[in-house]
C-alpha cells in the first residue's frame, strides 16, 4: 500500500503540471516529491518534450522499504492532452527486487500500467490498471499472467464502520509459483503451486489514499461475490465478506464451494480461515457441517445453494469466535 501511495503522488505531480501546460513544472514537482521522501531516489528527472505526451522520464528510480526494495532502470510517466486525468506509465521489462539483503532480477513481459486521479477527492486514485505477462524472478517463472483493475466506488450503506473509502477490484492471476513468492518474503502458507485466482473483490480502507503519503490507509474489510481460487490440483470458489472487529479479529462469514471435500479443507487451512486443528472436526463431520445455515443477520453478498455434486462449507466469525456448524471451535483469526 505504501508503494501505491508513492506512485499516486508521482502521478499527481505530473497531472497538476500537465493541467497548467508547463511540463517543466511537472518535472520540478516530481523531483521535489522524490527529494522529500527518504524512501525514494532517482538519478535524473527530465521533461519528455513531446507535445503528444506531457510527462517526465526518470532514470535509476529506487524505492526502499524495511520489507522490500524495488529498483527500475528507467520509467516514463505521461498523460495525453486528450485525457488529462489519466497517467500512463511506460515500464522496463527488467527490475531489481531486494528482500532480506538479497538482490533479485524481476522480469516483466508486456507490462501495462495506468492510473487516473479524482481531482475533487484530494487527488485520490480513481482507476488503476496493471497488467503483465510471463513474470520471472532470476530467470525462473514467477507468474504466467497478472491483471488487476481497480476503481473507486461508493462506500455503500453496509460498509464496515471504520471504512472511509472503497475500491472494486477485478483480479486475474495465473500460474503463481509459491517458491518465488516465498523468496520475495511473502508467506504462501501450505498452499501447493501453482496458484491462480480470478474474480471480483471489494475492499474497504480506513482512509482515502492521499498524495502526501503521510498516512497509509489500511484494509478494514473485503467482500467477494465469487472468487475462484486454484492451488495445484485444488480448486474452489469463495463467496463472503470479512471485516475486523474492535479487537482486530475477523468478523463476518464466508462460504467455500467445491466438489472435492479434502481440497476444500486444505484450502481453508491454507487461507487461514480455519486453524489446522479444525481439520479433524471438518473431516469427521463435513457432510453435516456443509448443511449448516449461514447467519442472515451479518451483512454480505447472497450465498447461492451449492450445485449438484458440490459442497458448501459456511465459516462464520462472530464475537471473536470461529464457528463451524453452529459450534465455536476457537478464536477468529486476526486480520
Amino acid at each position: 500500500m505504501r508503494g501505491a501511495v508513492i506512485g499516486t503522488g508521482l502521478v499527481a505531480a505530473i497531472v497538476v503540471g500537465g493541467w497548467l501546460g508547463v511540463e517543466t513544472l511537472a518535472r520540478d514537482r516530481v523531483a521535489a516529491w522524490i527529494a522529500t521522501d527518504p524512501a525514494l531516489e532517482a538519478a535524473s528527472v527530465t521533461a519528455l518534450r513531446d507535445p503528444r505526451q506531457i510527462g517526465v522520464g526518470l532514470t535509476d528510480l529506487r524505492f526502499s522499504d524495511p520489507a522490500i526494495g524495488v529498483g527500475l532502470p528507467w520509467m516514463r510517466a505521461w498523460l495525453s492532452p486528450l485525457a488529462p486525468l489519466t497517467a500512463q506509465l511506460d515500464l522496463p521489462d527488467q527490475a531489481q527486487v531486494t528482500q532480506g539483503g538479497q538482490v533479485m532480477q524481476l522480469g516483466l513481459s508486456a507490462p501495462v500500467a495506468s492510473l487516473s486521479l479524482a481531482p475533487l477527492n484530494r487527488m485520490a486514485p480513481d482507476r488503476l490498471d496493471l497488467q503483465a505477462q510471463d513474470v520471472t524472478l532470476d530467470g525462473q517463472p514467477l507468474a504466467d499472467a497478472l491483471s488487476l483493475q481497480a476503481r473507486m466506488v461508493p462506500l455503500g450503506a453496509n460498509a464496515p464502520r471504520p471504512a472511509r473509502a472503497a475500491y472494486a477490484l477485478d483480479l486475474a492471476l495465473e500460474g503463481l509459483d509459491v517458491a518465488g513468492v516465498a523468496r520475495l518474503g511473502l508467506d504462501p502458507g501450505p498452499l501447493p503451486g501453482p496458484v491462480g485466482a480470478q474474480g471480483p473483490v471489494r475492499i474497504w480502507l480506513d482512509g482515502t489514499p492521499s498524495v502526501t503519503g503521510d498516512q497509509v490507509p489500511q484494509i478494514v474489510g473485503w467482500q467477494t461475490e465469487g472468487l475462484a481460487l486454484q492451488a495445484g490440483q485444488i480448486g474452489l470458489r469463495i463467496i463472503g465478506r470479512l471485516s475486523h472487529d474492535a479487537q482486530g479479529r475477523a468478523e463476518g462469514q464466508v462460504a467455500l464451494y467445491s466438489a472435492d471435500a479434502d481440497a476444500m479443507i486444505g484450502m481453508a487451512v491454507g487461507l487461514g480461515l480455519i486453524p489446522p486443528r479444525g481439520q479433524l472436526l471438518l473431516r469427521a463431520g463435513l457432510s453435516q457441517l456443509s448443511r449448516a445455515d449461514l447467519d442472515d443477520t451479518l451483512p454480505g453478498p447472497a450465498f447461492p445453494d451449492p450445485a449438484e455434486g458440490e459442497l458448501r462449507l459456511p465459516i462464520i466469525m462472530r464475537d471473536g469466535q470461529l464457528i463451524l456448524g453452529g459450534v465455536p471451535i476457537g478464536p477468529a483469526p486476526a486480520i
